[in-house]
């Protein structure tokens, strides 16, 4: 008897009862590996248990790009080590992009002032992988009993240890809104090195909720669009 092997994944992201499978799995596995970090309180997983999560699903992350934005300054000590990476994930079987994710890492971050340059720019590229997941599968790491953002997006907050007392919801939120910030920037930058409508539309369905909450992107898509659609 033959056995034929296939690429099928395990599990059918459109079948909400292999979903409820998957989750329950996910839940498993991340707790026996040890693949979430306590951060304030809350479990955040890292970007293993995502790819898990991915691989799953017959969905593998592709890095297609690199940037670096590294800015040095006039004083030693002024150089700002800084990388923006670009992620795809795609089906495996089909090459279908179902999302896409950017992100950036700095040695000018607290937990990062020791990083050489080629831990930031692996930083950079995890986080990547990390974003393009969640933009698909924040729901599903719900499910299974997680916090939605990847733990490595969670850098800017100490690890396994409370808010100081002196840290006021003020602070909290403006940390929080910083790292969002930081996210913009990079999709503005995007938004700017594309040569091709393609790569608009596949930007934005990476992003659909945030350009659609927005104004500020949309109103940048928007322009792209029109000039490229003019050459």
């Amino acid at each position: 008897m033959s056995t034929e092997l296939t690429n099928q994944p395990r599990f059918d992201l459109i079948n909400s009862d292999s979903m409820l499978n998957l989750s329950k799995d996910l839940a498993k596995l991340i707790k026996e590996k040890g693949l979430s970090s306590n951060i304030q309180g809350k479990q955040f997983v890292n970007v293993e248990g995502w790819q898990f999560a991915g691989a799953s699903l017959g969905l593998m992350p592709i890095i297609t790009e690199t940037t670096d934005l590294t800015r040095r300054g006039t004083e030693p000590g002024q150089v700002e080590i800084k990388y923006m990476a670009k992620c795809e994930v795609r089906n495996i079987n089909t090459g279908q992009l179902v999302a896409t994710g950017v992100a950036i890492c700095s040695n000018f971050e607290h937990s990062k002032k020791r990083f050489d340059e080629y831990a930031i720019l692996s930083m950079a590229q995890t986080r990547a992988i990390g974003k393009a997941y969640r933009n698909l599968l924040a729901w599903l790491m719900k499910a299974a009993g997680f916090e939605a953002t990847p733990a490595e997006e969670m850098d800017f907050a100490p690890s396994e240890s409370p808010k100081k007392p002196s840290q006021t919801v003020q602070e909290v939120v403006a940390e929080i809104v910083e790292e969002e910030e930081i996210d913009i920037d990079a999709i503005k930058m995007e938004i700017a090195n594309c040569t091709k409508v393609k790569q608009l539309t596949d930007l934005y369905f990476g992003y659909k909720q945030l350009f659609d909450s927005n104004e500020t992107l949309k109103k940048l898509l928007s322009m792209k669009k029109e000039n490229l659609t003019k050459k």
